[in-house]
C-alpha cells in the first residue's frame, strides 16, 4: 500500500477517533521492541506553544551539530511533517514500512489513528541514530500515547481551556493532566506565566524538579533585541543580552533557552542565534504572498481563546509598527468543539471583517452556525461560505492593496488556505 492507502486504513481500523490510555499502545510498543528514540529525550506538552517550542529547540540543536528528530501533531499539508529527522520530513517509504511493522506486531490489538502515528514516529526516530528526540504531546499528557516514553526533560508551555470534553473544564483540572508527563527527579520547565496551583501541587507530589517562567527565568524585550535571565536555582545565575528577535514568540523562546540549561549538550552563541532566527515550522503567524491577486496574508493555527489572544497581540504590534495599514480580513473556519465566542472576543478589536467558512472535515462546525455565533456577538461578517476556497475568492475581490488577509481557527483552515495560495502561484 502507498501512504494514502495506509492512512485510510489506520483511520478506519479503530471505532473511536480518540481513546485515551497507555495500555494498548504500550503493549504494541513492547512487541515492536521499542526502547528509547534517542539518548536524550525531551517531551513537550501544553495548550499552546508546543509546536513553536519543538521547532526552536530542534533548530538550535541542529545548528549546534546534533542529529535531532521530532515527533509532532497534527500536520498541516502532509502527514510526513509529523516525523522529522535532521530537519527533514520522513519519506513515504519509511512511513509505509513503519506502518507495516506496527500492523504485524499489533495482532488483534485495536489502536487509534493517533496511536499508530505515535508508534511510527517512535519507531522511525529510534532507527535514525539520533542524538536528541523531541516529542510533542498531542492531547493532555497523562494518558497521551507519547507519555509511555520517559523523558530526560519535560516542558509544559501553557495551560488553557481546550479539549475540555477529554481533559476537564477548568485550568486546574487540565493542569493535572499536563503534569502527567512529569517524572520524579527529572528536570521540568513550566512556560506558563500564571500556572494553576494544581500544577505546582502535582509537581511537588510527583517529585519533579520544576522551574517556572517569571519566577526562575524570564525575558525582557526591547525594540530590536531581547534578553534572557535565569536565577540559578540549580546553578549559577545567568543573563544573555542583545539576543536577536526570534522568528517565533519570545515567551516560548525564553523557555527554549531555559531548556538548554538542563541538557548535556554544548550550544555555541552562533548556533543559538542561527537556530532562533530560522526555526522550521509552518502555520504560526506565517507570512504568505498571493502575487496574482496582490494580497498579503498571514496564516495562524490558533484555535482557542488563549492562542487567539496571543495572535491579537502580534496583529496589534504589527499595526503599531506600520506593517498593517489597511483592514484585517479574517477567513475563519473552526472545529465544532471549540470556544467560538471566546475565540472571536479575543480577536474582535483587531479584525475588521470576518469571512465565515467551513472545511470538509466531520468535526468542522457548520458555517451557518459559526456565522450566527459571530453575528450574535457583534461581528462584521461576510458569508457564510461552504468552503475556504469560496471565502478566499470573495476576499480576493474585496481586499485592498493595504489590507491583510488572515486565515485562522484551525490547522485545516490554514492548510486549505496555504494550498489555495500555492495553486495561485502556479497559474
Amino acid at each position: 500500500m502507498d501512504l494514502s492507502a495506509w492512512l485510510e486504513r489506520i483511520q478506519a481500523l479503530h471505532p473511536h477517533e480518540i481513546e485515551l490510555g497507555l495500555h494498548r499502545v504500550r503493549e504494541v510498543s513492547q512487541r515492536l521492541g521499542l526502547s528509547r528514540p534517542a539518548p536524550v529525550v525531551i517531551t513537550v506538552a501544553g495548550t499552546n506553544g508546543k509546536g513553536s517550542t519543538v521547532a526552536m529547540l530542534a533548530s538550535i540543536l541542529s545548528a549546534a551539530g546534533y542529529r535531532v528528530g521530532t515527533y509532532t501533531s497534527p500536520h498541516i499539508l502532509r502527514y510526513n511533517e509529523r516525523v522529522s529527522i535532521a530537519q527533514e520530513p520522513a519519506s513515504d517509504e519509511a512511513l509505509c514500512g513503519g506502518f507495516a511493522k506496527i500492523d504485524a506486531a499489533r495482532g488483534d490489538i485495536s489502536i487509534t489513528y493517533f496511536e499508530y502515528s505515535t508508534l511510527v514516529g517512535l519507531l522511525l526516530l529510534e532507527e535514525a541514530g539520533l542524538d536528541v528526540a523531541i516529542l510533542e504531546i498531542g492531547l493532555g499528557g497523562r494518558l497521551d500515547a507519547v507519555n509511555m516514553v520517559d523523558p530526560d526533560l519535560s516542558i509544559i508551555t501553557s495551560i488553557g481551556l481546550d479539549h475540555q470534553d477529554w481533559l476537564g473544564d477548568t485550568r486546574e483540572l487540565i493542569a493535572v493532566e499536563k503534569a502527567g508527563i512529569l517524572r520524579p527527579g527529572v528536570p521540568a520547565i513550566c512556560g506558563d506565566l500564571d500556572p494553576p496551583r494544581s500544577l505546582r501541587d502535582e509537581a511537588a507530589r510527583i517529585g519533579a524538579s520544576m522551574v517556572y517562567q517569571g519566577q526562575d527565568y524570564g525575558f525582557e524585550e526591547s525594540a530590536d533585541a531581547w534578553s534572557w535571565w535565569h536565577k540559578g536555582t540549580t546553578g549559577p545565575a545567568m543573563r544573555k543580552e542583545g539576543l536577536p528577535l526570534p522568528g517565533l514568540d519570545l515567551l516560548n523562546a525564553a523557555t527554549v533557552l531555559e531548556a538548554l540549561q538542563y541538557l548535556p549538550l554544548l550550544v555555541s552563541p552562533a548556533a543559538l542565534e542561527r537556530g532562533l532566527k530560522h526555526p522550521k515550522i509552518e502555520g504560526r503567524y506565517q507570512a504568505l504572498t498571493d502575487a496574482n491577486n496582490g494580497l498579503s496574508l498571514r496564516v495562524d493555527v490558533a484555535h482557542n481563546p488563549h492562542a487567539a489572544d496571543l495572535l491579537a497581540g502580534k496583529l496589534r504590534r504589527a499595526r503599531a509598527r506600520g506593517e498593517i495599514k489597511g483592514k484585517i480580513r479574517a477567513i475563519l473556519a473552526m472545529m465544532s468543539d471549540k470556544d467560538h465566542a471566546g475565540f472571536y472576543t479575543a480577536l474582535e478589536s483587531e479584525v475588521d471583517i470576518w469571512y465565515i467558512a467551513a472545511f470538509s472535515e466531520p468535526r468542522c462546525l457548520n458555517a451557518e452556525q459559526l456565522h450566527e455565533i459571530l453575528r450574535h456577538n457583534g461581528a462584521t461578517t461576510s458569508g457564510p461560505f461552504s468552503s475556504i476556497a469560496a471565502a478566499y475568492a470573495r476576499v480576493c475581490v474585496e481586499a485592498g492593496a493595504d489590507d491583510l488577509i488572515l486565515a485562522t481557527g484551525s490547522f485545516v483552515t490554514v492548510a486549505d488556505t496555504m494550498s489555495l495560495v500555492a495553486q495561485e502561484r502556479t497559474r
